[in-house]
């Protein structure tokens, strides 16, 4: 994670992702590649120009974001993942390049990001492998303003206020 972004959340893969599946999607995110640069990518126009950042847990059971990438393609990457590798009719199905796997994974989630230098978080929610971001817009630079305290106490609260120079 760099060091400027909060991230919170995870994408929840059901079944969970077999050992090829992980292996795979660990070694795009460690390379120095784009999406585009995929077997599956290649040619694809769609395809986002950006480095896969969703990575698995250990598990298999859910894809979690990195930071290596771009907060902006917290959306395109991980429809590339479920379009091109994960759900069922993905274009990994019957790829020569992907035997083991699956194709059969439903994702579901939600995946907040928060740089540190930018006031609106960057949301990203998967329902049914269906992936949209959101945008959500920030808030007033300015803070609330503060309340007045009530003129009438209560019977058995004494009011101290602080003597002034």
């Amino acid at each position: 994670m760099f060091h400027d972004e909060l991230i919170r959340g995870r994408i929840r893969v059901v079944p969970p992702l077999d050992a090829a599946e992980r292996d795979f999607l660990h070694d795009v995110a460690d390379g120095d590649g784009t999406l585009r640069g995929t077997p599956t990518g290649r040619g694809d126009l769609r395809v986002p120009f950006a480095r896969l950042a969703w990575r698995p847990c250990d598990r298999g059971c859910c894809l979690r974001w990195d930071g290596r990438e771009l907060s902006r393609h917290l959306g395109s990457t991980l429809e590339f993942v479920v379009d091109h590798l994960l759900r069922p009719g993905a274009k990994a199905a019957g790829h020569r390049r992907f035997p083991e796997f699956t194709c059969d994974h439903v994702l579901d989630g939600v995946v907040v990001v928060q740089r540190y230098d930018d006031p609106r978080p960057h949301v990203v929610r998967v329902r049914a492998n269906v992936v949209e971001q959101l945008d959500v817009q920030a808030g007033c630079a300015t803070p609330a303003p503060a309340r007045a305290a009530p003129r009438e106490w209560p019977a058995n609260v004494v009011a101290i206020r602080p003597r002034r120079a």
